[in-house]
C-alpha cells in the first residue's frame, strides 16, 4: 500500500453544478452611443478653439489700444515740455520789460514814502468836531446789546 491516496474525483453533477455558479448567460452588450459622444467632444474642442482665438484676438487689440495710448502719452508730454519752456521764455524780466515798454509803460522813478497821520476815521481817531460820547454811527446804539 501506497501513503499517498489519490485526490477525490468529483462526478460529473457536481462538475455541472460548480460551472453553474460561475458561469451566466450574456446577453447582447448595449449599443454604445459613439456618434453622439463624437459629437460632444467635437462641440467641445470646438467652444475650447473658439474660446481661445477670441481671448487672443481681445488680448491683441487691447495691446493695440494700449500703444496708441502710449503714443498719445509720449505726444502729451512732449507738448507739455514745449509749453512749459514757453511760459519760461515768456516770464523772463528781460521780455516782460521790452513788452512793457512798447505799450507805454515807463519804468520807476526814486521810491518815495509818504506818512499818514492817525485821525483817519478809519482808524479809530475821531474828528475834532465830536466827542468821545459821540457816536460815530448814528445805528451803532440801536445794535449794541445796551439798548
Amino acid at each position: 500500500m501506497s501513503a499517498i491516496t489519490a485526490p477525490l474525483r468529483r462526478t460529473r453533477p457536481e462538475l455541472e453544478r460548480s460551472a453553474q455558479r460561475h458561469l451566466r448567460v450574456v446577453e447582447e452588450p448595449a449599443p454604445r452611443r459613439t456618434l453622439a459622444y463624437a459629437i460632444v467632444m467635437i462641440v467641445v474642442f470646438g467652444v475650447a478653439v473658439f474660446g481661445t482665438v477670441s481671448l487672443n484676438a481681445l488680448a491683441a487689440g487691447a495691446s493695440v489700444e494700449a500703444r496708441g495710448l502710449e503714443a498719445h502719452v509720449t505726444e502729451a508730454e512732449r507738448v507739455y515740455a514745449q509749453l512749459v519752456a514757453d511760459v519760461a521764455a515768456l516770464e523772463d524780466p528781460a521780455r516782460v520789460r521790452a513788452a512793457a515798454l512798447e505799450i507805454g509803460m515807463t519804468a520807476p522813478g526814486p521810491v518815495r514814502h509818504l506818512a499818514l497821520e492817525r485821525n483817519l476815521p478809519a482808524d479809530g481817531a475821531l474828528p475834532d468836531s465830536r466827542t468821545p460820547d459821540e457816536a460815530a454811527d448814528p445805528l451803532k446804539p440801536m445794535l449794541s446789546a445796551e439798548r
